[in-house]
C-alpha cells in the first residue's frame, strides 16, 4: 500500500467533512418568513414572533410571525414538552421563539421536535422524567 496515497486520501476525506460540518453549522436558524419558499415537506429551525398559545389537551399551540408577517402553527405535544420541561403556561414563552420540526408546507405548520429558546420552563425546571 503507498503510503502517501493514504494520507492524501485520509487528508481529502477530513477536509470534506470539515467543509460539510462548517455548512451545516452556518446554515443557522431561518426567519419563520423563509418558510414561505419552502414548497415540499422539511425539517427546518426557525425563529418566529409569538403571536398567540393555546394550551390544549394534546398540543401546545403556538403561532408564530416572521419578520415580513408571514406566519406559521407550529404544533408542540404537551405530554413531550411537560417531560422536558415541567409544567408550560403561556407566560412560559418569551416573545420570541426558536423551534426545530418538520415543516408541512400545504398548510404552513411545522409538527415540534424541540423548542431551542423561548421557553421559560425550558430554563427554570429540571426534566419531569428522569
Amino acid at each position: 500500500m503507498n503510503f502517501k496515497a493514504v494520507s492524501a486520501a485520509a487528508i481529502a476525506a477530513l477536509a470534506l467533512a470539515g467543509a460539510l460540518l462548517a455548512l451545516i453549522s452556518n446554515a443557522g436558524i431561518l426567519d419563520v418568513s423563509r418558510l414561505a419558499q419552502i414548497k415540499e415537506p422539511a425539517y427546518v429551525t426557525v425563529s418566529g414572533k409569538v403571536a398567540a398559545v393555546d394550551i390544549g389537551s394534546k398540543y401546545v399551540v403556538l403561532r408564530l410571525v416572521g419578520d415580513n408577517g408571514f406566519a406559521v402553527t407550529a404544533l408542540i405535544n404537551k405530554t413531550t414538552l411537560y417531560a422536558l420541561y415541567g409544567p408550560v403556561t403561556p407566560s412560559s414563552f418569551e416573545s420570541v421563539v426558536v423551534v426545530r420540526g418538520l415543516y408541512l408546507p400545504g398548510n404552513d405548520t411545522i409538527v415540534v421536535s424541540a423548542v431551542l429558546r423561548g421557553c421559560h420552563s425550558a430554563y427554570a425546571q429540571p426534566a419531569a422524567n428522569t
